[in-house]
């Protein structure tokens, strides 16, 4: 059956709704900041988006349902960014250690410029059951990516090798952690030796898990 919602002002009702439901995962964000997921509910954030409740139920069923929302949406932005910087670096031309210094600048500059990017995403929704397992979708997403990837940088495609998703993971949780710990003052290194250092253990182990494949094969 066709939709029987009008324009209003000349923006369709669909351009309506998504909007809305920007607004409404911008401010949930933004309370979490100030509050901590805990202290949102409802009321508080529909009056601080200044929409009306049925506006909130329009795109969400729960609270659960818009923490998990919020978790994927940035995910897929850091997954965008990591993925558009590789295919910069590759069409540069750059090499290995070049190339992952690149790439992990701008995904950890997208966690450490706003921390509560890194906070929202890997940390501060643990209470709400739903977005600790987009979260953990998202880390498993995370991990698939640089496994992919690393099967076509060190020209391994069709290897069947453990080590490659082993590894990814391995870098893709260490590194989660580490940009915790370096956000809360735990790592005391600046800013670009963190990524520098890190960018050299993630070619170190990549290498590793590399040779360690081919020896096998």
């Amino acid at each position: 059956m066709a939709s029987t919602a009008r324009p209003y002002q000349g923006e369709s009702a669909e351009n309506r709704i998504k909007a809305r439901r920007r607004q409404l995962l911008e401010t949930a964000y933004a309370l979490m900041g100030m509050d901590g997921w805990r202290q949102v509910t409802i009321d508080n954030l529909c009056r601080e988006a200044k929409l009306n409740k049925r506006y909130f139920y329009e795109s969400f069923p729960d609270l659960d349902a818009l923490a998990g929302a919020l978790v994927d949406d940035l995910a897929t932005q850091l997954i965008e960014i990591g993925m558009r910087t590789v295919a910069e670096a590759t069409a540069a031309g750059l090499p290995t250690d070049a190339l992952a210094r690149k790439v992990l600048g701008a995904v950890i500059g997208f966690l450490i410029d706003e921390p509560q990017r890194a906070r929202v995403l890997f940390t501060e929704v643990a209470s709400s059951p739903r977005a600790v397992a987009h979260r953990q979708a998202a880390v498993h997403a995370f991990a698939q990516t640089l496994s992919a990837y690393g099967h076509l940088h060190h020209d391994a495609q069709g290897a069947t090798d453990a080590i490659a998703p082993l590894a990814a993971s391995l870098l893709i949780g260490g590194t989660i952690d580490a940009v915790l710990n370096w956000l809360d003052g735990k790592i005391p290194m600046p800013r670009e030796q963190f990524i520098d250092d890190l960018a050299a253990l993630w070619v170190v182990t990549g290498d590793g898990a590399a040779a360690r494949a081919k020896a096998r094969r």
